[in-house]
């Protein structure tokens, strides 16, 4: 076949006859050639196989794509404080990456991976440095950001320095950087990395050792952080500050070195002169605020979980799924509580322990300290290992070393066991709880006064006898048939007759002795004249009384005999409490709560706890019973009279106390419109007591943390509670609440004490 050829220079055709093509040449490869050939194939071969061995080990892929931790569930306050945080083994919550201290992210990137938003999970660049380091004797990794996460997210890419864990790492890191941005691989990272003992993630670790949120660090706790990154065990900050406080300096000065601080606008020099600053630690679970609280928070969590399974029919796990519980706690008012507790119990053990001093009462009754002793654990191990009680006693004779409580501070000290009860027998402890009486939301709860040493919770699982604080349900028990707080009533003996059924007449008397005339129902209430409320409780009937104090709360089975209404029965600060909430809530029952709404790890709302009120007590015996309350305040000679004259109150305050047998419990209620608080006072054994009144009583063991408390709260402008706001009558209540001379009320009298009256309380029937 001929071809036509156009060529440039001539411009004319001529024909050509195509060359034969030649024959193709037979490639050979030398013996040798073929040696290395075949090496490199089985070489290669052999490496794609291991690394196809390797990744087998693997999580699957779409765990890989879709990384699962286990998560604490967290505890946060109505304001949004962390109060706690529950885990088995990680301690560790997720945050979002605007949620972090951006000096942390700054800090990681320039210590860590510098080229992180630049490299898709291997950073090549990285390789010959570190080839270098490690031949020179420096041990380095050269672990990306990236490839510290699939370590951090993935158990079997291992930890261990094997050519295996390199390959792991770098296919997971190549899914991962296949499947999210580099912001969600940095927030995923801080999330899980192990900074400090078993605090996982940027957010707990900064809570363990800087006691704030990850978002609040500093230049210097951030560097702090990320130095300890290099090795906890060696840069730990507790046991080798010095070494922490070089290496952060070096954090910062690679933050200058790759431009991520500039020295112009920070002084570098003068923050790396800063000392190192951690809070305490050990015993967090009896540090920070509100530990009895956050106990029946824990308790009322995992019964939930066991009781609410998800709609695959598993069950949620309290402290590996990430839970988020939001309480009722306010985190401002918590801590005014136990500042207040604090405050007036300090002073008040100084004068318990004088007052004591060479007559304890366990010297008088040592039945006291034997009873102690069979409740001490050290007590029931002896049993258990089958000791004799001679043994048992040696052994609580023999001094040993020990830390005790003490206000000022817990003490190293030697002192044999049964001394240390002796010491502990004496301390008073207290219970506190305030409640919203609308929502029955719990705002503040002060179980004990230090829950490493008294972790007998006296706010919800102690009950104590109430004495005068139980009065007010049996007056308004009256009102609800008809009595009304000016009518008024012999202050004149009455009998029970025939009260055991087996002929035995009960006849209370005063607690100051005195009898005669009448009065009124208010100024019977204000000044705990036993013999009025005990005529109230015969017309009307114990189990009346019972039945209507169930109804507003009380949920402890009451006895009904006559003596009930002097406040012989034991109940609990946290009913009593929320039991007085009725009163204030126009009479409408709600069930105090502590927790109000359950998210999971995602958000979502899986529980909401909002109680629905119930009318327990008509408005108007509701009010009427507030007015009642109010004259304990208002009234000369009333029992909380001092809040006026002493405390300077002038909002409106209903209020009651109560002293129970030989000034053993000591007991104050205090209800304005928007808060109900309750307090109790006394030693864990009734025995270990006040001898006088006038120390022993509600108002002078009780009364003052309540004073305390809410002068705190008037106070603090960022709470904002208002101090004048007023019980609101119910529409159209017409009756008459003038029960005297205006001028008499200690508001109208400038709140000037009766100078020539000492408030005695209210013993009821017991002295």
């Amino acid at each position: 076949m001929n071809t036509t050829v156009i060529t440039r220079d001539k411009q004319k055709e001529k024909t050509i006859s195509p060359t034969p093509p030649s024959p193709k040449k037979k490639v050979r490869f030398s013996l040798p050639q073929k040696i290395v050939f075949g090496l490199t194939g089985i070489i290669g071969l052999a490496i794609l196989s291991f690394i196809i061995y390797t990744a087998q080990d693997l999580p699957p892929l779409t765990e890989i794509e879709n990384p699962q931790s286990s998560l604490s569930t967290q505890v946060l306050s109505a304001d949004g404080a962390v109060l706690d945080n529950f885990y088995s083994q990680e301690n560790r919550v997720n945050v979002k990456l605007n949620e972090i201290s951006p000096y942390v992210i700054d800090a990681l990137v320039a210590t860590e991976d510098v080229r992180f938003y630049e490299h898709s999970g291997v950073d090549y660049w990285s390789i010959p440095a570190v080839v270098k380091r490690n031949m020179s004797g420096t041990t380095s990794g050269g672990s990306t950001i990236t490839m510290q996460l699939s370590r951090n997210l993935f158990n079997a890419v291992s930890r261990e320095r094997t050519i295996s864990r390199k390959i792991k790492e770098v296919i997971v890191s190549a899914i991962l950087e296949k499947n999210y941005t580099k912001q969600e691989i940095m927030e995923a990272y801080l999330n899980t990395v192990n900074i400090f003992g078993n605090a996982y993630g940027i957010e707990m670790a900064s809570q363990r050792l800087f006691g704030k949120r990850a978002k609040e660090l500093r230049l210097e706790e951030a560097a702090v952080m990320v130095g300890m990154l290099k090795g906890q065990g060696v840069f730990n900050p507790i046991r080798n500050p010095e070494k922490v406080t070089s290496r952060r300096n070096t954090v910062i000065g690679l933050m200058v070195k790759h431009n991520f601080l500039d020295p112009q606008k920070v002084n570098v020099d003068s923050i790396k002169q800063l000392p190192l600053v951690t809070v305490e630690q050990g015993h967090e679970h009896v540090r920070g605020l509100a530990p009895y609280f956050r106990q029946q928070v824990r308790s009322f969590i995992t019964d939930w979980c066991k009781n609410n399974p998800k709609s695959d029919g598993s069950y949620y796990d309290p402290y590996a799924d990430g839970l988020r519980v939001y309480t009722t706690l306010d985190s401002r008012m918590q801590r005014h509580a136990e500042a207040a507790v604090r405050e007036h119990l300090e002073d008040l053990q100084g004068k318990f322990d004088n007052h004591i001093k060479g007559r304890e009462p366990y010297k008088s009754e040592p039945a006291i300290l034997t009873d102690l002793q069979k409740q001490s654990q050290r007590y029931l191990n002896a049993k258990k290992a089958g000791k004799t009680q001679q043994e048992i006693d040696e052994e609580f004779d023999k001094p040993r070393q020990m830390k005790i409580f003490a206000w000022d501070g817990d003490v190293d000290t030697v002192m044999s066991p049964m001394d240390s009860l002796k010491y502990f027998a004496r301390f008073l402890e207290t219970g506190m709880v305030s409640l919203d009486p609308l929502t029955g939301a719990v705002k503040a709860w002060v179980g004990g006064i230090d829950f490493e040493y008294f972790k007998y919770d006296h706010v919800s699982v102690g009950k104590r006898q109430v004495g005068s604080t139980f009065k007010p349900f049996v007056y308004a028990a009256a009102i609800e048939y008809g009595r009304k707080p000016c009518d008024v009533e012999l202050n004149q003996p009455v009998v029970f007759e025939n009260v055991d059924g087996d002929g035995t007449d009960w006849i209370p008397k005063n607690s100051d002795g005195k009898i005669g005339g009448l009065m009124t129902l208010r100024k019977a209430l204000a000044t705990s004249t036993n013999l009025v409320t005990a005529r109230l409780m015969k017309q009307i009937g114990a189990r009346v009384v019972a039945e209507y104090a169930n109804r507003m709360g009380i949920e402890t089975a009451l006895d009904p005999v006559p003596s009930l209404c002097l406040g012989t029965t034991d109940l609990s600060v946290l009913e009593l409490t929320g039991s007085y909430g009725t009163f204030a809530n126009q009479g409408r029952r709600v069930t105090p709560h502590f927790v109000s709404r359950i998210e999971d790890k995602k958000g979502n709302i899986i529980a909401e706890f909002n109680p629905t009120p119930r009318q327990a007590l008509s408005e108007k015996s509701a009010y009427m019973t507030i007015q009642l309350l109010k004259g304990v305040v208002d009234e000369p000679g009333g029992t909380a009279s001092r809040l006026r004259y002493m405390y300077k109150f002038r909002n409106e305050i209903g209020a009651k106390t109560g002293t129970t047998q030989n000034h053993s419990d000591g007991w104050f209620v205090g209800v304005t419109p928007n808060l109900v608080s309750g307090v109790w006072v006394g030693c864990a054994d009734r025995r270990m007591r006040f001898r006088s009144i006038q120390l022993g009583q509600g108002a002078s063991m009780a009364l003052p943390i309540w004073a305390l408390y809410m002068k705190r709260l008037y106070e603090d402008a960022e709470i904002g509670l208002p101090d004048d706001d007023r019980f609101p009558a119910p529409d159209g209540f017409d009756i008459s609440l003038n029960c005297n001379d205006p001028n008499e009320s200690l508001l109208d009298r400038g709140m000037q004490p009766n100078e020539k009256r000492v408030s005695s309380d209210d013993l009821d029937i017991f002295d």
